[in-house]
């Protein structure tokens, strides 16, 4: 383990990571990410236990409200915020209720017992110039990022590309994930596409069901469709903002993980050049998932 100053082009430090198993993580927010790992694999779980991973702002926080209100057989929203396995103190997860988690964490990371149990995991992957996008303007609204304030979108994009961000680049990340589908075939795994989710919500919220294996009502199934369609979800989170948000920003008057929740934003963001730049490290990626641009 290491720790590392990330500097933009003209020297100045920018992000303060650790450095751990080939992997960057954010110290402002996860303090001792070796003792928080170490702590995760002595963790039981059960074999009823599920979690939600992507790469941030790929919609982790959408999905696991469906996961809730399907798993809790109810509409109602989440009030706090999801348990994350590599944030969350280890005595707060063991206490989660539902057994309902969301991570970061690539698969090599992830807690061995949860594996072992072969424990359900939801991945939801996002075009990665929109992921870029919201990153930019999520970053720099919380502590993690608070040296990128001043930051331009030019510099960000060339950290983002070349994997120096913490969480390490988009295609790194979901490719070690589609690599341990491949080699675990018989490991319940489901990828979500959030682009496929946003065009036909409930047709998803009736795939995650199914793979929960859960006897959901067409009801419940088009209530929970309803209520986390960006527009409703978004405002009823900008206006019940959780008092644990204050771990991430410093940010009191919104929810700051609702931003737009729009597919083709980065249409009005990127430049040509850096629209190929992702074209090109996705393609050198091989990822085996459809991934939509719009």
């Amino acid at each position: 383990m290491s720790r590392k100053d990330i500097k933009d082009p003209s020297g100045k430090v920018v992000m303060q990571v650790v450095e751990y198993d080939g992997f960057q993580f954010p110290i402002r927010l996860i303090g001792d990410i070796v003792e928080q790992l170490k702590q995760l694999n002595d963790m039981p779980f059960t074999n009823s236990d599920v979690c939600v991973v992507s790469y941030p702002k790929s919609g982790t926080n959408w999905c696991y409200e469906v996961v809730g209100m399907l798993r809790n057989k109810s509409s109602e929203y989440h009030d706090k915020m999801p348990p994350l396995l590599e944030m969350f103190p280890i005595e707060k997860l063991k206490q989660v209720p539902d057994g309902i988690y969301a991570s970061h964490l690539t698969p090599r990371h992830m807690p061995k017992d949860f594996m072992a149990k072969k424990c359900k995991i939801i991945h939801i992957y996002r075009n990665p110039k929109d992921v870029c996008v919201s990153f930019f303007n999520f970053i720099k609204k919380t502590k993690a990022g608070e040296l990128m304030k001043d930051m331009e979108f030019d510099v960000f994009f060339d950290m983002y590309i070349t994997g120096q961000l913490s969480r390490g680049s988009w295609a790194g990340y979901v490719k070690e994930w589609t690599n341990f589908q491949e080699e675990n075939p018989s490991y319940p795994l489901l990828n979500l596409c959030y682009e496929d989710m946003k065009k036909d919500l409930k047709a998803h919220v009736n795939k995650v069901a199914d793979f929960l294996e859960l006897d959901t009502s067409d009801e419940l199934i088009s209530e929970i469709a309803n209520k986390c369609e960006f527009k409703a979800m978004s405002a009823y989170k900008n206006s019940n903002v959780p008092a644990s948000l204050s771990m991430m920003t410093d940010v009191k008057d919104k929810h700051i993980l609702y931003r737009k929740g729009k597919s083709g934003d980065w249409k009005n963001w990127l430049k040509v050049a850096q629209s190929e730049a992702v074209d090109a490290s996705v393609e050198e990626a091989k990822i085996p998932l459809e991934i939509k641009y719009t």
